[in-house]
């Protein structure tokens, strides 16, 4: 069982801190993570007096099953139930997460609180909460990483001439499925040839020859919580000179990269070391993503790590480290895999062999 009390408890502790008496958290992932709802409409009050989640008449029985640390409130007239707990609670100062709201939203939310409401915008606040893993969502983080490890397995038995992107995915999806995995952590992508140069290309209907390159990125979502992993494959044919040296310096600035993660280190600083590696041959300007992302609830969180990133590699963020090359007309490589980070440096958690 997640510890969702002990997660408000943090909040409301950094919000006390901040000066804010209640925090409305509108992200439905912020949401979860706070209270274990998982319906498709609510949001939360969160006060050092009482937690209050808002949802529809459709989840107000899910609602109740789900969280009972959480009293549960049906959404009415708008959002005169908020304004009606604010008032019950004597709240004056209300923060809000600025980039899980939308300007009609923020119109509205404002304009049903008495006037000596304050509503202020607190962006990443829960976020950074969710940065640092437990012990028991690492686990089962784990567990999302071994289901996807034995369904890229799989995978690489099926590729072969004559298979179609498509009937890849399906494998993939039949194996999460079979290991365990209540879905996919987001849409399957199998990029042959040309269309690996692609990042996100979905998978298609285009038959895989002989010579290809292969990227094969998939996750498992598993009690909530989402792995990420890629493995580039090559298909059959005579001369793999090019892609050889491609996979090389790909896997050269993955490795380099996760050797060097360290606690405390900046999303930008890793992602600038393998990026010099890849730079360093000539392939820079092939290289247009960021090396990686935090992995959980959402399959993209923090820490980013990313050229511009200032967000902190802290003990038990779990987080991705992918560098890759495309070469538009030709195909590209891309390798993936998650690691943890520990007090000092990080473990690699994904198995699939590179």
């Amino acid at each position: 069982m997640f510890s969702y009390i002990s997660r408000c408890k943090k909040l409301v502790s950094g919000m006390l801190s901040a000066g804010y008496d209640g925090f409305l958290v509108t992200g439905r992932s912020n949401c979860k993570y706070l209270s274990g709802f998982t319906g498709s409409n609510g949001y939360m009050l969160v006060t050092s007096s009482g937690l209050v989640l808002f949802t529809d008449f459709r989840y107000i029985e899910q609602a109740k099953s789900e969280c009972p640390h959480v009293s549960v409130t049906r959404i009415r007239d708008g959002y005169r139930s908020l304004s009606e707990t604010v008032a019950k609670f004597s709240l004056h100062s209300i923060a809000f997460e600025p980039n899980h709201i939308t300007y009609g939203e923020h119109k509205s939310i404002e304009e049903s609180f008495s006037a000596d409401v304050s509503f202020t915008p607190a962006t990443h606040i829960v976020e950074e909460l969710r940065n640092r893993k437990d012990e028991l969502e690492i686990e089962v983080l784990s567990d999302a990483v071994r289901i996807a490890d034995s369904a890229m397995a799989e995978a690489a038995l099926c590729l072969v001439d004559g298979i179609r992107e498509y009937e890849v995915a399906d494998v993939i999806e039949r194996a999460l499925k079979m290991g365990g995995a209540d879905g996919t952590a987001f849409d399957t992508i199998v990029a042959s040839g040309p269309n690996a140069a692609l990042p996100h290309h979905k998978a298609g209907d285009r038959v895989i020859s002989e010579g290809d390159s292969v990227v094969v990125d998939m996750g498992a979502l598993y009690q909530g919580y989402r792995s990420d992993l890629t493995r580039t494959y090559f298909v059959g044919g005579s001369d793999r000179s090019k892609y050889d040296e491609i996979y090389n310096i790909v896997l050269e600035a993955q490795i380099t990269a996760e050797e060097s993660a360290r606690a405390g280190m900046l999303g930008s600083e890793l992602d600038g070391i393998a990026r010099d590696i890849i730079g360093g041959y000539g392939y820079d300007s092939l290289f247009g993503h960021g090396l990686g992302h935090g992995v959980g609830i959402d399959v993209h969180e923090l820490p980013m790590v990313v050229p511009s990133s200032a967000d902190r590699i802290l003990p038990g963020s779990v987080f991705t480290i992918e560098p890759g090359i495309y070469v538009p007309g030709w195909g590209g490589v891309r390798i993936e895999d998650i690691l943890v980070m520990g007090d000092v440096s990080a473990q690699v958690l994904t198995l699939s062999p590179k």
